[in-house]
């Protein structure tokens, strides 16, 4: 919807002079809707044959009343002089009727006036001209591209058959059991939060993402048919249905600007919240059927549904600083039509007054600016602008992350380097050289130099304020210090007297083994011993020194091959030599389980502290040093943040072997490719800082994975800046 009938170029229509002119009547078939705005009225006029929509002050649409095809311009002027006194007391009778004929011309260029075939012919050649004339950049062909409307069908008969079917959903039942229905998935939501993070290892693979792609676009189908319907059901009309293009991907849209006609404003508000409340609901109803599905496709698949319908919904379409439902709902709320463009002329307003002084102010309908409030609306503006850079980046980032596997990142690179440039500097350049373009008679000689001197300012201070780089890495746990538990001889294990995750001491047993020989050999020398033993005692007494002496050493070899063979059966006795926990998973399934000698059974480590591996590559480990401070965020601790330090001997060598936790297709981010004997070897040149983390309660334990914030070397943020630029610069275009 226009915020006011666009401002034709005069020097190409045919200009009627003098009082007696008669201007073209007003078409009776204009529906004509009243609405208030800070108190002033305003009258919304939609043309039934092009389905556009205006909004005109009430004093606008006073004068164009008066408009009948049989009033002269004098009879109109001494009209409107009388329904509207006010004019008379600023303005001259010649200035009231140089209004009303270009405001007469303004309404034949828009449509409004009844017109002969001969002025329809006229004004269909100036568009053509103007059309012709026009130059579009290629940044500006781009954008178009990414927001392509292509009209398919009219579907308001179809849209009144479905109205009629559902139309128990606007009722206050519909509303209450929607309303039951999406808190209880908010609580679901909220005792399953510890799943969440679990669910999120595969979202971005690209399978995953191609599944999103296609889900989304299902959702916003059903997103689009829920503002029409309501549309429809408050007594507006949808003609029109189509293809929209938004970066590359198919959505379907439904024009409902009809409702803009609609004098009541909580229908305005839920004709725009219509698409976000019924995904809301779909959201609600895959986090239900999300939580009782058993792991597997179709459980990802309600995952996926759960966070379109939730994390996008709020991000982009009920978010106000982006032209989306939030933005019409918000506009409707304040009662504010073209809320981004009265905010971009307060911005304007701003800056030309700070430039200019108070002689300068907005160029055009300044009547159409908010009489109150306007910080605010300045401070949407930016943050508005700021908003999109920051999402279009993100997306850049996100490209940036996806084709890095296949060395296509610097296609995300060039994104995010043309949207920070169009979206930031072109329109910033652009901004200030209109806020200049004023007379000289009204531009302050020395404010511009002011300003400018202010602007430099500021961009300098940034520029020197200190940053701390900081880095989000995946990790993983390793023990600090670890010993393995081996096997002396080979035997099988016949019991298993620890447990994964146990506290062990030096000394205590482990396992016990059995092997047959060693056994034997050992109840063989027992029973030898025993019978040397008697034989002595049956000595004993006798008249025979030589038999006694005979028994006697008989005994002594016994015992030390009973000594002999019990030190061998005790080596078949696992025990740690170390204090510390056992780390090694699923022990019970090594029962009767054969060992050979060298063979491990469990490894034992000692937890505290314990050591994490954090993979970085040869950009992020150079702002790394020994001693910086280390965040660590876990999935099956998320309440808890854990905080080491780089340890002193702060990277190891580059990582010819990664942790599979780590590798882009186990749910890290590491590009890695497996060699010959299966191991992992990263793409690029990757290494490892050691981090040393208090685990006094020994709730970390080796294996897990999560997340590490680094916060690396502080420097100045033009240092930053120009590392960026020198990074972003391919190497051979630096030597």
């Amino acid at each position: 919807m226009e915020s006011a009938l666009p401002s034709p170029d005069l020097s190409t229509l045919p200009v009627v002079e003098g009082d007696a002119a008669v201007p073209s009547a007003m078409r009776a078939d204009l529906r004509i809707s009243h609405q208030l705005f800070e108190g002033r009225s305003f009258v919304i006029i939609k043309d039934p044959l092009s389905l556009k929509y205006f909004r005109l002050p009430a004093e606008d649409f006073a004068l164009a009343a008066l408009l009948d095809g049989k009033r002269t311009v004098a009879m109109i002027r001494s009209a409107f002089m009388s329904a509207q006194p006010q004019v008379a007391l600023s303005q001259s009778q010649q200035q009231i009727t140089e209004r009303i004929q270009s405001f007469a011309q303004e309404l034949l260029l828009a449509g409004f006036l009844e017109t002969t075939a001969a002025a329809t012919r006229h004004l269909l050649q100036r568009d053509h001209q103007r059309r012709s004339t026009q130059t579009t950049t290629p940044w500006a062909w781009f954008m178009q591209m990414l927001t392509l409307k292509i009209p398919l069908w009219d579907p308001d008969a179809l849209l009144i058959r479905l109205e009629r079917r559902v139309r128990w959903i606007w009722s206050w039942t519909g509303f209450f059991i929607s309303l039951g229905i999406f808190f209880a998935g908010l609580m679901v939501f909220v005792f399953n939060w510890p799943r969440i993070q679990p669910s999120l290892n595969d979202f971005l693979s690209l399978p995953n993402l191609a599944l999103i792609w296609v889900l989304t676009i299902v959702v916003k189908i059903i997103h689009e048919f829920g503002h029409g319907l309501t549309c429809k059901h408050y007594g507006g009309e949808v003609h029109e249905m189509g293809l929209m293009m938004m970066i590359f991907s198919p959505f379907l849209y439904a024009d409902v600007t009809d409702s803009y006609v609609f004098p009541n404003k909580r229908h305005r508000i839920l004709v725009a919240a219509a698409g976000i409340y019924i995904e809301l609901v779909i959201a609600a109803v895959a986090t239900l059927l999300w939580a009782i599905s058993q792991p597997g496709p179709t459980q990802q698949l309600l995952f996926n549904l759960m966070l379109i319908t939730s994390v996008w919904t709020v991000l982009f379409n009920a978010n106000p600083l982006m032209k989306f439902d939030g933005y019409y709902m918000l506009t409707d709320l304040l009662d504010v039509p073209n809320l981004r463009s009265k905010a971009q002329m307060c911005v304007s307003d701003m800056a030309r007054r700070l430039i200019c002084g108070a002689a300068g102010g907005a160029v055009g309908r300044v009547d159409l600016l908010p009489q109150r409030h306007r910080g605010w609306f300045v401070i949407y503006s930016v943050a508005a602008q700021l908003y999109m850079l920051q999402i279009t980046l993100g997306i850049a980032m996100l490209f940036h992350h996806l084709l890095k596997p296949y060395g296509l990142a610097w296609l995300g690179d060039w994104l995010g380097v043309g949207a920070f440039f169009s979206m930031l500097i072109f329109p910033v350049i652009t901004f200030f050289k209109k806020q200049l373009s004023v007379p000289a008679t009204v531009r302050s000689h020395w404010r511009p130099w002011v300003m400018l001197s202010v602007v430099v300012l500021m961009f300098l201070l940034v520029m020197l304020l200190p940053w701390r780089i900081k880095l989000e890495r995946p990790t993983v746990l390793q023990p600090l210090q670890s010993d393995f538990v081996r096997a002396e001889l080979a035997g099988s294990i016949t019991e298993m007297r620890v447990q994964s995750g146990q506290e062990v001491h030096p000394g205590e047993v482990l396992a016990l083994l059995a092997q047959p020989r060693i056994t034997a050999d050992a109840r063989a020398a027992t029973l030898l011993e025993e019978r040397a033993r008697r034989a002595l005692d049956m000595t004993v007494g006798a008249s025979d020194p030589a038999a006694y002496r005979q028994a006697q050493n008989q005994l002594e070899q016994a015992k030390g091959k009973a000594l002999e063979a019990a030190r061998l059966a005790s080596r078949l006795i696992l025990k740690a030599a170390k204090s510390g926990v056992v780390i090694t998973p699923d022990l019970d399934r090594l029962m009767n389980v054969s060992l050979r000698a060298g063979d491990a059974l469990c490894e034992i480590a000692q937890l505290d502290p314990i050591q994490i591996f954090i993979p970085l590559n040869e950009r992020q480990a150079r702002h790394i040093r020994a001693g910086q401070k280390v965040e660590l965020r876990m999935p099956a601790h998320p309440d808890r943040t854990f905080e080491g330090q780089v340890m002193e001997d702060s990277k190891t060598s580059p990582a010819r072997d990664l942790p599979p936790n780590l590798v882009a297709t186990l749910g890290g981010d590491l590009a890695a490719q497996a060699d010959a004997q299966g191991r992992l070897l990263p793409l690029e040149t990757t290494y490892g800082v050691l981090v040393s983390i208090a685990n006094a309660d020994h709730v970390l334990r080796p294996g897990m994975t999560g997340n590490a914030r680094l916060h690396g070397d502080v420097l100045p943020v033009w240092r930053i800046l120009l590392m960026k630029l020198r990074d972003f610069i391919s190497l051979d275009y630096r030597l």
